[in-house]
């Protein structure tokens, strides 16, 4: 089995994307497998939901790694190690603005984490690049270094038209970069669903005209889950744990498994 290189990616803020790759990274060390988080967003959400401190020197973030002349010395930081062993992460933060300089000015830019990962392979089974909120540099510096792709967005018409110009621009952008092998868009995960507005349910209804499961059908695109409205969910994440941690009997934990069983089957397959 090779590396399972996951990117989390949206077109839209507040989609979830962190929420989604820190309950997936704790579903997969639930699974026996080893996970390093990265984080590609400049925001820096990542410190704050796997319950770290906000990062003071760039040498402690993923701006190390960008580096031409990274010599393989990862920034790895543990995290919930009094629940699970096999879980690490590699902070983004504010110095990724700095680091968005070299980004452009390397010859290789979007290849630097690819690069870093080939010179200097991280041992984990599983490694989940959660990405910025729009589509920016770190996009592509994560379709370059992944395998699949997960696309998160909430049932809102902005956000699903922000998804497909999202999906629209992988498939192009893995031609500019002539990537290959391609990567595989592992589906959509729909986070906030509440079946009392009434936009979601039509959003997520039969209606041709406005379905989004239809939609993707039509594009052979999977539609994996769609979780709902949680304020638990929400809580776990401002406190730095998944949700499995906070409240291990939510239903909500079912569904972030089988996401991370979904991922493994098709990593460990292909």
């Amino acid at each position: 089995m090779g590396q399972g290189r996951i990117a989390i990616m949206s077109n839209a803020g507040g989609t979830g994307k962190t929420t989604l790759a820190a309950n997936i990274a704790y579903q997969l060390a639930r699974l026996g497998k080893s996970v390093c988080l990265i984080g590609c967003d400049p925001n820096g959400s990542l410190a704050l939901f796997v319950g770290l401190e906000d990062p003071v020197d760039k040498a402690e973030t993923l701006s190390k790694v960008l580096s031409p002349d990274f010599d393989g010395d990862w920034p790895l930081l543990p995290v919930w190690r009094d629940k699970v062993n096999s879980v690490d992460a590699v902070l983004g933060g504010l110095h990724l603005f700095e680091a968005t300089k070299q980004l452009d000015q390397d010859p290789r830019g979007a290849y630097l984490l690819s690069d870093s990962l080939e010179d200097h392979p991280l041992p984990h089974d599983y490694l989940l690049f959660d990405c910025p909120g729009t589509v920016e540099r770190y996009h592509e510096v994560a379709l370059c270094g992944c395998s699949h792709i997960l696309v998160t967005l909430r049932p809102e018409y902005k956000d699903v038209d922000a998804g497909f110009k999202l999906i629209n621009w992988i498939y192009d952008w893995q031609k500019r970069l002539r990537l290959k092998p391609a990567r595989k868009i592992l589906g959509v995960v729909i986070n906030g669903f509440d079946r009392n507005t009434a936009m979601h349910r039509e959003i997520m209804g039969n209606d041709p005209d406005f379905s989004l499961p239809i939609a993707l059908e039509s594009m052979d695109l999977a539609l994996l889950k769609s979780l709902p409205f949680s304020r638990q969910l929400r809580n776990s994440s401002a406190n730095g744990v998944p949700l499995g941690l906070w409240r291990p009997g939510d239903d909500i934990n079912i569904q972030f498994k089988e996401i991370a069983q979904r991922i493994v089957e098709e990593v460990e397959d292909a």
